[in-house]
Formats: C-alpha cells, sequence, structure tokens
C-alpha cells in the first residue's frame, strides 16, 4: 500500500503538522459535509414524504443515498490520502453542491432523488478527505475529539434552524448545498498530505521488517472491528423507538432520552479533547466496549422504562467517547491517511443497513436476545481493539522521537 523507504527519507521527528485555525476549519467543516446527510436523516426521510414517497421508499431512498456515499468514500480513500487530495475533495463538494441544490429546486418526485443521490455521491469525496486529513494533523485524540465536538455543535445549530425555516425541500437539501459550499471554499486549507507514509517512517526504526506489517494488519483490523462495532451501535440508536414501545417508554420521554444522550456525549468528546494524547486509545477503549456492551445487554433484559431511557444515555455517551478513539487510532496509524480515510466509510456501509438487521433480529427472536447479541459483539472487538490501539499509539510514540533518535550523539 505504500512505497519502500527510501535513501533520501527525511530525518523530521513528526510528518504531520500542529492544528490551527485553518486547517481546523478545513478538515472539521468538509467532514462535517460528509457527515450532514446522517445527521439530518429524519428531516431528509419528512422531505421525501412530502414529495410523494410513503415511508417505506423514504427509508430505502435514504438508505440508498448514504450507501452511495459510503461507496465513493472508500474508493477514493487511496486518493485522498494521496497528492491531489484537496482537488479530489474539491470535485466532490462541487457535485454535491450540484446534486443538492437541483433536489431543493425542482418538483417531480424522480427528479428529487436523482438531485439527491447525485448529492450523496459527491459527499462521498468529503468522507474520505476528511477522514484522510485528520491523520495530517498532530495529537489524533485530541483532533479527532475536536471534530467531533464541532460536529454536534454545528449539527444542533442546523437542526433547530430547518425547522423554523419550514420542514420542505428547499430548507432541507438547501442547508445540504449550503454545507457543500462553504466546504469547497475551504478545501485550500486541507493539511497538505506528507510525502511518506507513516509504515515508510516506521521501517526505518528498530524493527525494520516487523514494524510495517503490524501496522498493515492494525489497519486492515480497525477496517473490519470498528464497523461492525459501529453496527451494533447504530442497531441499537435507531431502533430505540421500537425498544421504548416494548417496556412502556413514551415518545416524550424517548425524546428527551437521546437529547441528553446527545449533549452528554459531547461531553465525552470534550474530555477527550481536554485530555489529548494523555488518555491513550487501548486502555479507555477496551473500558468503553465493556461496559457499552454491558449496557447493550442490560437494554434488552431491562422491563422498566425509566432504565431503559438512563441506558439509552449511557449507550450514547459511550458510543460518542469510542467513536473519537477510533478514529484516532485510524488516524494515528499513519500520516497520510490510509486507514483514516477509508474508516468512516467502511462504518457507513455498516450503519446503513443496522436498523434492517437489528429489525430483523428482533422480529425473529425478540428484544432480549437482540440485546444479548449487540453486546456480545462489544466483547468480542475487545482483544482486537486493544492490539490494533496498541500498534497505532506505538507508530505514533516513533513518529514523535524518530528524529531524536537519528540525531547524533
Amino acid at each position: 500500500m505504500t512505497s519502500a523507504p527510501t535513501s533520501d527519507m527525511p530525518t523530521t521527528d513528526d510528518p504531520r503538522v500542529p492544528l490551527r485555525i485553518r486547517n481546523g476549519s478545513a478538515v472539521f467543516l468538509v467532514s462535517l459535509a460528509g457527515l450532514m446527510m446522517a445527521n439530518l436523516a429524519p428531516l431528509i426521510m419528512s422531505v421525501f414524504e412530502k414529495v410523494g414517497f410513503d415511508v417505506v421508499a423514504s427509508g430505502n431512498i435514504l438508505t440508498w443515498g448514504l450507501f452511495a456515499s459510503a461507496l465513493v468514500g472508500l474508493s477514493t480513500s487511496r486518493a485522498a490520502a494521496g497528492a491531489h487530495r484537496r482537488a479530489l475533495a474539491a470535485v466532490g463538494l462541487v457535485i454535491a453542491v450540484i446534486g443538492f441544490l437541483f433536489a431543493a429546486m425542482v418538483a417531480q418526485p424522480v427528479l428529487v432523488v436523482t438531485g439527491f443521490i447525485v448529492g450523496s455521491v459527491g459527499v462521498g469525496a468529503a468522507i474520505s478527505t476528511s477522514g484522510a486529513a485528520i491523520a495530517a494533523l498532530r495529537n489524533p485524540n485530541r483532533v479527532s475529539a475536536t471534530s467531533g465536538v464541532v460536529n454536534r455543535l454545528l449539527v444542533m445549530v442546523v437542526l433547530a434552524v430547518i425547522p423554523l425555516l419550514g420542514l420542505a425541500q428547499i430548507t432541507v437539501f438547501g442547508a445540504l448545498a449550503l454545507l457543500s459550499l462553504l466546504s469547497l471554499a475551504v478545501t485550500v486549507w486541507l493539511p497538505n498530505t506528507p510525502e511518506f507514509s507513516a509504515v515508510d517512517i516506521a521501517a526505518t526504526a528498530a524493527e525494520p521488517k516487523k514494524s510495517p506489517r503490524r501496522v498493515l494488519l492494525a489497519g486492515i483490523g480497525v477496517l473490519i472491528v470498528f464497523p461492525l462495532w459501529g453496527t451494533s451501535e447504530d442497531a441499537v440508536r435507531t431502533l430505540a423507538p421500537v425498544l421504548g414501545d416494548a417496556v412502556g417508554l413514551g415518545e416524550q420521554s424517548l425524546g428527551f432520552a437521546l437529547s441528553a444522550a446527545a449533549g452528554v456525549g459531547a461531553g465525552a468528546m470534550v474530555i477527550v479533547t481536554l485530555s489529548g494524547r494523555r488518555i491513550g486509545r487501548a486502555i479507555p477503549l477496551a473500558i468503553a466496549l465493556l461496559v457499552g456492551g454491558a449496557a447493550k445487554i442490560w437494554i434488552g433484559l431491562t422491563d422498566d422504562p425509566q432504565t431503559l431511557a438512563i441506558l439509552i444515555v449511557a449507550v450514547n455517551t459511550i458510543y460518542a467517547f469510542a467513536f473519537v478513539l477510533f478514529l484516532a487510532t485510524a488516524a494515528g496509524l499513519d500520516a497520510r491517511g490510509y486507514w483514516s480515510g477509508p474508516l468512516i466509510g467502511a462504518y457507513i456501509v455498516g450503519s446503513s443497513f443496522a436498523p434492517i438487521i437489528g429489525a430483523w433480529i428482533i422480529d425473529r427472536v425478540g428484544v432480549p436476545t437482540f440485546g444479548v447479541a449487540m453486546g456480545v459483539i462489544s466483547f468480542l472487538l475487545i482483544v482486537p481493539t486493544i492490539l490494533i490501539a496498541q500498534v497505532s499509539t506505538s507508530v505514533e510514540r516513533t513518529l514523535g522521537h524518530l528524529g531524536a533518535e537519528k540525531a547524533p550523539h
């Protein structure tokens, strides 16, 4: 996946750059453009229903739109880790602006869907380029957590403003087009791709034959573990209304729980932002998966509405905390973004079908077994997650000290 180290390998202590206002604004806005469709999912479905589709068709259109963006994100991830990152982001966002603006202005249902799918394809490039660009910034824990906090705050603003303006094509798809346009304007500030990958640089360290292989296996591992974990988390979150109905949790109480979960989840991201690399990755992720898995099992077994509400808040808080650490883990593996670039795309592929998988399990074997199955997935992923996170922090440590090791004594 990377070229072999050459004799002109730089002796820099770290190929990544510090987080600044410009590069941070670019990374965070482009990332938000890639994820905003998922954040506006309920509003997008409502608009499709207004256009003339039933709820099932609306859900299918949204699912395929998310799936299309994820596939584009995966297919462009290698290019996003290369020298043409900014151009790729710009082309994708131009397509997104055109597609979403078209969907916002046309009247025929088929054309609305067409514009939406085209816009979805465009933001796929934002998914890969923003993910890869995060790896070019120092202290991946802090950068990924800050990105998550900014994402949540801006999503809260958008979700508050759109209903005030009125739920319609022009407001929902117009918001997606406007965000894509703003992100397009700052793509010139995306951080440069480092000339050499972390695998190349690590190959000059103490174990030149072992390090690249460990990084490769860890990279492949995180692209498998993260979507599997995310699918189990999203199945619980998206089916929260079904779980609430099973124990008599009212819509108002469920809405309050989900709202509280969003706020507390942002607080968990702030903790990672403030702690930075000091918090580590392996131990926090292991604890998150252990506690989160237990909470998901409890969700399936409880018959008390108040307990369910508390558990929903807990699961969503742990989800936010672990999500940014998984992203930091992938970013830490390679400064060029070979693994963080495709990570979100891989995640969205899994999460796109999480509601279908979760509903099928509940329908076939019931809520208790559903909760146990989702919790067991977290438990099974603890050991591979620890191993992957250890490699990630080891690579980051190597990058941080390589220059000192090469310096003459």
